[in-house]
């Protein structure tokens, strides 16, 4: 009921965040984290159990450790199932202070980061946000940027950010965001790199990168809702507020962006992966583009002439957000709601006529699959070795491989960094080369000479995590040596992470290096 997010456990349970007190009824209580098993490995769930209810206004899950870290703002917590019965029975509020001014602006999107964090986009409410327990005079402002975690020592740190609903990475760690009028976004830089100099006037972080513009066109086959056409003639005419879109328009573009998802998994045909999806939960449709390489950031491009990837002809349809679970398919989380719109957004005179809770009591999620599509075996990762969770760090399926990166950092198993040494340099899997450092980064074992030798990879992506990586060893002079060897590297995304990276060393030739790079860039 009402879906808003989901996560697959390291054995394949999926939980689900429903969001049943949307959009006005917070402070009821109403909403649950609910846990669906399969339990003959058919890719039909057959057992549910509510993991937590109680809950205000959830918006983001994530598995760890044996529990749950769930997004239910003010807080982030931690609920554990200690005795095995489906039900969480141990609670902990990790941060609090998250705002909740605008129920469409919440944090959301947790993510697993290559660099052994959990990574959460902040929305667009921002707040003061703390450990919980600490005094409010160590609580950091989020507005405008994300929030990263440590899910061990619960360290934390602002990163670049600051869209609306929906953040996602890649395979190679590049971080897309979406807003409710920009569909479509790419994270440009690291805010730490720019704060080292707080005079400096620096571009925006993030850049639209769809080619047909940020509210491009879009083409729902649902009816516009009666209340939509009246509401836009009102505002037209001045005589309500809010935003003229669209040419006046009522309907036919982004208004509702969300919850964009690189496909990242390996059951869809080479073609169609890293194919951005995007949600218009306003127009009932999933859009999709293809994302392409363009200097420093990539462009989206639009792959359905005069149509869309999936569109609805019923108005309830509200994809919120996707996931590329252990199946390696793409699944649509759809909150089903009548009116999904803003409360605020919504003329008293329209709104008397409205009932925001319709709905409240379904929801669906959708697995998009391919023709002939066959459910392979769920594997149970947490009990595997973990010489064997370092073989999946090669694996075609993303979710594969990041909960075997996940639970290598879990464990603290230092038996393995031979093996991810040998494989982080002798992998045939760039994949599996770029997890290797990043585990054994995890581990603290990671030395100067894995990422010198990394220097010269034949991949360039693996060579830029390499010189990001080599910031943790800012005095060594084998890594100095072999940054400066790389200031006419062919990759243009190699060189602008040297440009950042080079700030991080105290080198009497850094000015000549980024001179050099400025010349040629």
């Amino acid at each position: 009921a009402s879906p808003v997010a989901i996560e697959w456990d390291a054995d394949g349970a999926l939980f689900v965040c429903e969001m049943r007190g949307y959009s006005e009824n917070r402070n009821d209580q109403l909403s649950r984290i609910t846990r669906l098993v399969d339990d003959n490995d058919d890719g039909i769930f057959d057992r549910k159990t509510v993991f937590v209810e109680g809950l205000l206004w959830p918006t983001a899950v994530f598995p760890y450790d044996g529990g749950l870290f769930v997004a239910d703002a003010p807080d982030i917590l931690y609920f554990k199932d200690t005795n095995d019965d489906g039900i969480a029975d141990e609670k902990e509020v990790i941060y609090t202070g998250f705002s909740t001014g605008n129920v469409q602006g919440l944090l959301n999107s947790f993510r697993w980061g290559l660099d052994n964090r959990v990574h959460i986009a902040c929305g667009t409410v921002g707040g003061k946000v703390r450990r919980a327990g600490d005094d409010e005079a160590k609580a950091v402002e989020v507005r405008g940027h994300d929030f990263a975690f440590d899910p061990k020592t619960y360290e934390f740190s602002l990163t670049s950010g600051g869209a609306q609903h929906g953040m996602c990475f890649d395979d190679w760690g590049r971080k897309f965001v979406s807003s409710n009028s920009d569909h479509l976004q790419q994270v440009m830089y690291e805010d730490r790199y720019i704060a080292r100099n707080p005079l400096l006037a620096a571009p925006p972080v993030r850049k639209s990168i769809a080619i047909d513009g940020p509210q491009a066109e879009v083409f729902r086959v649902s009816p516009v809702e009666p209340w939509r056409i009246v509401r836009t003639r009102l505002r037209v005419a001045g005589l309500v507020g809010g935003p003229v879109e669209g040419g006046g328009r009522a309907a036919g573009y982004f208004t509702g962006a969300t919850g964009v998802t690189i496909y990242r998994g390996d059951a869809w045909a080479e073609p169609f992966r890293s194919l951005a999806i995007i949600g218009d939960v306003g127009s009932n449709l999933v859009h999709r583009k293809r994302l392409m390489p363009n200097g420093v950031h990539m462009l989206g491009s639009r792959m359905d002439v005069e149509s869309e990837f999936i569109a609805s002809t019923d108005n309830w349809f509200r994809p919120a957000q996707f996931a590329c679970g252990p199946d390696g398919n793409l699944s649509i989380v759809d909150v089903y709601r009548e009116v999904i719109e803003h409360p605020k957004s919504l003329p008293p005179e329209i709104k008397q006529h409205l009932d925001l809770t319709s709905g409240r009591d379904r929801g669906r999620i959708y697995r998009v699959v391919s023709d002939g599509y066959r459910h392979r075996p769920t594997p149970h990762l947490s009990s595997l070795s973990s010489e064997m969770l370092v073989k999946l760090l090669e694996h075609r399926n993303a979710w594969h491989r990041e909960t075997a990166a996940r639970l290598i950092f879990e464990r603290g198993d230092h038996s393995i960094y031979d093996q991810l040494r040998r494989q982080a340099s002798q992998s045939e899997s760039a994949l599996g080369r770029l997890h290797s450092l990043y585990a054994l980064k995890g581990l603290n074992e990671l030395e100067p000479a894995d990422l010198v030798a990394r220097f010269s990879d034949p991949h360039p992506q693996i060579v830029r995590h390499a010189v990001r990586l080599s910031e943790s060893f800012p005095s060594d002079d084998s890594i100095a040596e072999g940054l400066s060897r790389l200031i006419d590297h062919p990759s243009i995304e190699v060189r602008y992470q040297l440009a950042f990276t080079l700030g991080e060393f105290s080198l009497e030739s850094t000015p000549d290096l980024l001179a050099d790079l400025l010349m040629q860039d």
